[in-house]
């Protein structure tokens, strides 16, 4: 498991209040080391925020809506994402994380993003999430 997927857990389930904290369990987790701007450079792209003093997720909505463009395409199998520049990972993680049935993937650049899927039964849901639908 990638330390941004322990990362991602953490703040969804634990009431962390600094950043050192959150390292401390990442690497209890992974058994690997991590530094602390890494993980402040993550917590910026994943729209976490401190509610209360405890590090929260912020709502999904927030960071889809730094989609800009969608289009389909290849018979509704294809999905190409237009967002913000350095928004890409963020967008796609959160469509995997959305957990869709039939979205088979995502591959993101740094403003685009390709999601695969198996037909339009999967892509709507999708766009849906992206508030295109």
């Amino acid at each position: 498991m990638s330390w941004r997927t322990v990362l991602n857990d953490l703040v969804e389930t634990g009431s962390y209040r600094t950043q050192r904290e959150l390292v401390r369990a990442i690497e209890r987790r992974t058994g690997r080391r991590i530094n602390q701007a890494s993980v402040s450079r993550e917590l910026t792209a994943l729209g976490v925020r401190k509610v209360e003093g405890v590090y929260r997720l912020g709502p999904e909505l927030e960071i889809m809506s730094n989609v800009k463009d969608v289009k389909v395409t290849a018979g509704g199998c294809l999905v190409v994402l237009r967002c913000e520049i350095a928004f890409a990972s963020v967008i796609a993680q959160a469509v995997d994380m959305a957990e869709i049935e039939g979205v088979l993937g995502t591959i993101a650049g740094d403003d685009t993003v390709f999601v695969a899927t198996s037909g339009m039964s999967a892509t709507e849901p999708l766009l849906e999430l992206l508030g295109h639908g």
